[in-house]
């Protein structure tokens, strides 16, 4: 019984060395295989998809280096895995976190008083909407419209006058009394401005050019509208294009100082600047457009203000041949003087049509437009490419002939109002 004892002990003991030795074995096969692994991954070149061929009997297959880890989850290639490759192994459950849902009224809430921040966003957004993943996921451009349709309607505007401007008295030349001048059995004082035997209607859209997805919408109504481009936009020359290709007319939003301290834009024009450095301000912004035929302010209440800088502007514009539209956004505003003190042509803004972006709101704003066309010859109101206002004006456009209304290129109102000053610009 001893002797037994003695047998199994020895038998254990020489089992548990065979372990041992073959543990040891299978650990220095795996640190050579690791390190020729290593080796070839220095060797190989980084800038081509790498094979490995590996021979099982007689049989030979080629994997590349990436294919061979998953196959192989040693530790050399753990280091190297690939953030998807959860996806080639064989577990059973595999977790995948949802992303938090955005809630777009806390994000303009939180982001209201940090206008960089609402801009860079916008940006974001921007790009997203245009990426390939978003050309191929409707609902992913949904959600983002969404956002974005908040942020950027807030974004570049100082509060906008809602007042309608309307200068001309009422008197027997008007369209709406329906009489002709031959009729009339006095002298007017002066003469009326005659449009045609039509009113006609110039619609100016700005802020063209920040988003590419709402500046197409405004081209694609494929009307006579006048699109205001702002000077830091991207893809500039082929949105422009894009505007002119559907029949539209080409001005420069041109950033200009505002009473209140808010956003303006990369690029403006401002009262702390001497006449000189707003007109080599005013020249680069020029320079990125090629046949436009004015410009207008963007924002700009404190600087329209100053006289003496908006005749600076007017010198420029004067030597390019270019007219100004006065957007209004000041009563106080010097800009008809500083135009008529250096012979540049000049038009103001009657109506802003989209202060709140609400489709029955915009349309009784055009309503308000057509009343001042048929009592005054004309009239000149401006918009945004915002959601609404484009569905507004979808709607309004087709109704114009039957209204006896004529929408025209804004050129051709100032064209009427100082013809004179037009006609050297061209000369």
């Amino acid at each position: 019984m001893q002797r037994l004892q003695t047998l199994l002990k020895k038998a254990y003991i020489a089992f548990q060395k065979s372990v041992y030795a073959g543990t040891a074995a299978a650990g220095c096969f795996l640190v050579y295989h690791g390190y020729l692994l290593s080796q070839l991954k220095q060797i190989l070149p980084d800038n081509e998809q790498a094979e490995i061929e590996i021979t099982v009997g007689e049989e030979k297959s080629k994997l590349s280096f990436e294919d061979y880890c998953r196959l192989n989850p040693i530790s050399t290639c753990w280091d190297n895995s690939e953030a998807t490759d959860f996806l080639y192994q064989d577990n059973e459950h595999i977790a995948v976190m949802e992303p938090e849902q955005v809630n777009p009224e806390l994000l303009e809430e939180a982001l209201s008083d940090h206008p960089a921040k609402l801009r860079k966003l916008a940006e974001v957004i921007e790009r997203t909407v245009n990426s390939e993943t978003a050309k191929h996921n409707q609902q992913l451009f949904a959600e983002m419209e969404r956002l974005n349709q908040s942020i950027l309607d807030r974004m570049y505007e100082e509060e906008l006058p809602e007042n309608i401007i309307d200068e001309e008295p009422d008197n027997e030349f008007t369209h709406i009394n329906n009489k002709k001048i031959k009729d009339i059995k006095f002298l007017p004082y002066k003469k009326p401005y005659y449009f045609g035997p039509q009113p006609v209607i110039a619609i100016v859209i700005d802020d063209m050019g920040i988003s590419q997805k709402r500046t197409r919408d405004i081209s694609s109504l494929a009307a006579p509208l006048t699109a205001s481009f702002l000077t830091y936009g991207s893809n500039l020359a082929a949105q422009v294009k894009n505007s002119q290709d559907s029949g539209q007319e080409i001005m420069i939003h041109v950033p200009m100082e505002a009473q209140k301290n808010v956003d303006t834009a990369p690029d403006v024009l401002t009262t702390r600047m001497s006449e000189k450095e707003i007109q080599e301000r005013l020249k680069i912004m020029l320079e990125k457009f090629e046949n436009v035929r004015g410009i207008n302010n963007h924002m700009g209440s404190k600087l329209t203000e100053d006289e003496k800088r908006m005749e600076a502007v007017m010198q420029v514009l004067k030597k390019e041949g270019l007219f100004f539209l006065d957007s209004k956004t000041s009563p106080k505003s010097r800009a008809k003087e500083a135009a008529v003190n250096q012979n540049v042509a000049y038009a103001h803004r009657h109506v802003f049509l989209d202060n709140n972006n609400n489709k029955k709101y915009i349309l009784n704003q055009l309503a308000q437009t057509e009343r001042l066309a048929r009592k005054n010859g004309y009239a000149i109101a401006i918009g945004h490419p915002k959601s609404q206002t484009f569905a507004a004006l979808r709607e309004w456009l087709p109704q114009l002939p039957e209204k006896n209304l004529k929408l025209v290129h804004l050129s051709d109102i100032v064209t009427v109002l100082n013809p004179q000053l037009m006609k050297t610009a061209e000369n």
